[in-house]
């Protein structure tokens, strides 16, 4: 088990040693790369550019989100016994230590549910002043924005959040979102070009982890990020908690998480995918028991995902407004393995349930990929697992038509028949375009 000690300022971490690992959180102190990590150096100052005031228990909340994701970027998972599951123990500074401490099991549970890893916690009181707001015209600015704001809107620069961002935007909602990106390196621009095709008025906070690790370990990071969605969500509980304080209304509450139905229980399409392969970021089951842990903690939050019993393909060919979904797609990512290229590769199951959706839809155009054509991706030995491992759900599950049984691999399920059913449609539906996808690919 690796210990993680996280502190803002470097003279309270220990010595790096092989289970013990220093990480200095935000920029109040200088930093030396040579004597431990360091994350999130520039959020205290994206909190504080807001122009308002946050509430304590937000900030203890990013600050926990801000220890998973650098535990989840610098613990390699092919150090574990079995080469997946780690064992972790993060040692976190928070406002409220004792109320951390009582709901520490069922975070490590629901954490070990998301990632697949053995998590543990063990919270102290936090030496850290709160951040204060500035007071430039800058942040007067941003912090006015916020105002006659009532809503988060996840927007990561994916096909979906596009889409949910459009949604939102252009219907007779009573929704005003404020659209909150991570800006993983790269992704800010595609964000950006697609935030262009929106209707205001909305608000916008990105931010960045940024998890740089020590310097005699550069390059020995790991890369499957199973735990990004805990701290996208916690990003928005910070974002619920700044618009409350600039519309003085503590009862906004809605975040809203655009993620197609398909891909929010993603089953496992084969056995030896059981959960490594298969990503529960946005599982109902997650969010479920995430919304009733912040509810324990005193934070009232309501995750919404309007697309749950929706494919994908369906989202973009309902999408209220066609010419702006159309020019987001090229402009979008989805792929799993783009942050190694700043290319979508195709062929990654994201890409393929992606490249399905636009051919359901009857899009012309959509993003360039690395591998164009999948008639030749059967040769491809390193490239072709995720192609074989769908075709391969494909065929099991025409013979057995069991798609319940294989929606309860993911996870647990709501104990209600008609959503159970919906979920079930949905992922059959989702399957159904990417063969239709795939058969037009092979056609002569």
């Amino acid at each position: 088990m690796t210990n993680f000690y996280f502190n803002h300022d470097p003279a309270n971490l220990p010595d790096f040693s092989d289970d013990c690992h220093p990480v200095q959180m935000f920029h109040t102190h200088q930093n030396d790369i040579t004597k431990h990590s360091l994350v999130s150096k520039q959020l205290l100052q994206t909190v504080r550019d807001l122009g308002l005031n946050v509430d304590a228990d937000a900030i203890d909340l990013i600050t926990i989100a801000t220890a998973v994701t650098a535990a989840d970027t610098f613990e390699l998972r092919d150090n574990a016994e079995n080469a997946w599951a780690r064992k972790m123990h993060l040692h976190v500074p928070v406002t409220d230590e004792d109320m951390w401490n009582f709901v520490e099991p069922e975070l490590s549970s629901l954490l070990n549910f998301l990632t697949g890893d053995q998590w543990q916690f063990t919270f102290e009181k936090t030496t850290m002043p709160m951040p204060t707001p500035k007071t430039s015209e800058q942040a007067k600015v941003k912090a006015k924005s916020l105002i006659g704001l009532n809503s988060v809107c996840l927007f990561s620069g994916g096909l979906d959040s596009a889409v949910g961002a459009i949604d939102i935007l252009n219907e007779e909602s009573d929704l005003k979102p404020l659209l909150v990106s991570h800006a993983y390196r790269g992704d800010g621009a595609k964000q950006e070009e697609i935030k262009q095709l929106l209707s205001p008025p909305f608000g916008e906070l990105s931010y960045s982890m940024s998890p740089h690790i020590i310097k005699h370990l550069e390059g020995k990071t790991d890369i499957s990020m199973r735990g990004r969605s805990f701290n996208f969500l916690a990003m928005a509980v910070l974002g619920i908690s700044a618009l409350r304080n600039a519309n003085c209304d503590s009862s906004i509450e809605t975040i809203v998480v655009p993620e197609n139905g398909y891909i929010s229980i993603n089953p496992p399409l084969t056995r030896r995918r059981i959960g490594s392969h298969s990503t529960r970021t946005t599982h109902p089951n997650f969010l479920n028991r995430l919304e009733s842990l912040l509810r324990d903690t005193g934070f009232h939050v309501k995750f919404v995902n309007p697309y749950q019993f929706k494919t994908k393909g369906e989202m973009l060919a309902e999408c209220v407004d066609q010419d702006a979904i159309k020019k987001a797609v090229p402009l979008s990512v989805s792929c799993s393995h783009w942050h190694r290229e700043h290319k979508q590769c195709g062929h990654c199951v994201p890409c393929l349930i992606r490249r399905a959706s636009v051919f359901h839809a009857g899009f012309k155009e959509d993003a360039p990929y690395k591998t164009k054509r999948l008639r030749g991706l059967i040769k491809e030995k390193d490239t072709r697992d995720d192609l074989q491992a769908v075709q391969t759900a494909i065929i099991r599950l025409k013979q057995t038509d069991n798609y319940r049984s294989w929606l309860r691999m993911s996870g647990p399920i709501p104990q209600e028949l008609d959503k159970r059913e919906k979920l079930e449609s949905t992922i059959k539906r989702g399957l159904a375009e990417v063969e239709a996808f795939i058969k037009d690919e092979f056609k002569s």
